[in-house]
């Protein structure tokens, strides 16, 4: 789909929350961060090269993007869309950028698939779109990978519901408008995939998708009361919330380390020009130091470069700018790994892709390794090593005590093995608990509730030993895998909450169990 002048000046009337549901136009992907806030590092990662001849690619390197804040980055580094010598991106590496706009996503592919002078050089995408994508492009004999990530999203992806949805569970049974593929298709499957809902519940809401055509068509149904949730991104978001006794059940305000926007390119581009691939990841870090440095000036930028901030204005502009975090050198050490950590893109790809596979969206899965290239990145890094941001949880006492009794948005229900009257996780349960902090990464702004499980009498060493194995399982997250204290608190249930018969061996390994639970701050 492609955006008309009617369209912007539909979003222009509807535009009262934040900017940037244009973001992907049929599939971006993310919105993300909080602008206007250094990403991490606050030094550019090169200086300006004294040699003021000789460009490291014969002509424009061609940048395919849609109307989304989260670019201001390489806009800053090329001050603007056009190519031109007065810019981070020549001025420091000798490069000349044009970025195009490609709202329509069949364009998108082709661009991508033809290359450069004719088509782009390097495109957007989101690594869950990713996942998607890479296997037709190898199908087709194009190999591609991942050079760097240039955003996160930070509110602008919602799942909207009516008074009657509190919880993930609750959308059993409901029907659900959204785009498919895009970044929102992903926020409710890795939903779906991490709450208490069994395979054949998860199926049956899958198979009774309203897929739109656009996002605010699936705004447009909610409100219309045709579904019963929508899961878009803003404005629609705002937007939606029109529709009496509506609310946004969850959005990437919460599940603040889930979309994350990436720059791609053919591996073919990046053996016949890897100085220029180089110039153009290091010069959009720069840009990135830049923009977080001084939002007026992206803002300005792209107010001067694209009609659609223009038409919203100063205010609307810089609004979305908040709903992103502009990634830097700090942020890719901890996506990519640079640092010898467990890279977050392939736990994020990886995810995605068995989603995407089990749902028969794609004939099989690409390995994270093969769908990146992170040499430039890691080239950066040990030059200028930096430590991976460190993400604070911030939130007040009485948040915390709220959390230890609130409902929860979700809940994953996991079987924890420990031996007989003893709280020590065996080595099978923390190979468990490993898959598990994706999702307590994915929802880094929220709490997280631990509850222990047992079966047997009620008295009192039950429930101490249901306490302590929760205990257990949160130390566990701590300390291996950097998870914030502060988020979790913990409860022993003993046996008075189960979830099967205790009549059969069956019903009773369904009851030791450990739920985790996710309590969004507010």
């Amino acid at each position: 789909m492609r955006l008309t002048p009617a369209g912007k000046a539909i979003l222009l009337l509807l535009f009262f929350g934040g900017l940037f549901g244009l973001y992907r136009h049929l599939t971006q992907g993310p919105e993300t961060a909080d602008k206007g806030t250094p990403g991490g590092s606050t030094a550019p990662v090169s200086t300006p090269s004294a040699d003021t001849t000789g460009a490291v690619l014969d002509r424009p390197l061609r940048v395919g993007i849609v109307s989304w804040p989260g670019y201001a980055g390489g806009i800053v580094a090329n001050n603007g869309f056009k190519p031109n010598t007065d810019c981070i991106f020549w001025k420091n590496h000798k490069l000349r950028v044009e970025f195009l706009l490609l709202e329509d996503i069949d364009v998108r592919g082709k661009a991508f698939a033809k290359g450069g002078p004719d088509g782009v050089d390097v495109v957007w995408s989101t690594v869950d779109f990713w996942a998607n994508e890479l296997p037709g492009l190898n199908k087709s004999g194009i190999e591609a990978a991942a050079i760097m990530q240039v955003d996160w999203s930070r509110g602008g992806d919602a799942i909207v519901a009516d008074a009657s949805i509190q919880r993930i569970e609750d959308l059993k049974g409901k029907k659900i408008s959204l785009v498919q593929f895009t970044p929102s298709h992903w926020f409710l499957e890795f939903n779906l995939q991490n709450s208490s809902l069994d395979e054949s519940q998860q199926e049956a809401i899958v198979k009774s998708l309203v897929s739109s055509g656009s996002t605010m068509d699936a705004r447009s149904a909610f409100v219309a009361k045709q579904v019963d949730a929508s899961v878009i991104w803003e404005p629609d978001v705002t937007a939606a919330l029109e529709r009496p006794g509506s609310h946004v059940l969850v959005s990437s305000a919460t599940a603040t380390d889930l979309i994350a926007d990436l720059m791609v390119t053919q591996r073919k581009f990046i053996e016949e020009h890897r100085a220029a691939v180089k110039a153009f990841v290091e010069g959009w870090l720069d840009g990135a130091v830049e923009a977080n440095r001084n939002p007026s000036l992206a803002v300005k930028l792209l107010m001067e470069n694209e009609e659609l901030y223009k038409e919203l204005g100063e205010e609307a502009t810089r609004d979305g700018l908040t709903k992103v975090r502009l990634t830097d050198l700090t942020d890719n050490t901890r996506v990519f790994g640079l640092d010898g950590s467990r890279p977050r893109f392939d736990d994020l790809f990886d995810r995605a892709g068995r989603a995407w596979l089990k749902r028969g969206y794609i004939p099989y899965t690409v390995a994270a390794k093969e769908a990146k290239d992170d040499s430039f990145l890691r080239d950066v890094y040990a030059r200028h090593p930096v430590a991976p941001p460190k993400q604070e949880f911030k939130a007040t006492a009485q948040a915390k005590a709220r959390a230890e009794t609130a409902k929860p948005l979700l809940t994953k229900q996991v079987r924890i093995q420990f031996a007989p009257d003893s709280a020590a996780l065996t080595v099978q349960s923390k190979k468990t608990l490993d898959t598990v902090a994706g999702l307590l990464q994915a929802y880094s702004n929220a709490y997280v509730r631990v509850e222990g499980n047992t079966v047997g009498s009620g008295n009192a060493f039950a429930m101490r030993l249901s306490k302590s194995r929760a205990d257990s399982v949160v130390a566990y997250l701590v300390a291996a895998h950097g998870l914030d204290a502060n988020r979790f608190t913990t409860r022993g249930n003993g046996p008075f909450k189960p979830i099967a018969s205790n009549n059969a061996e069956e019903g009773r390994a369904k009851n030791r169990r450990t739920d985790i639970m996710i309590i969004p701050k507010e």
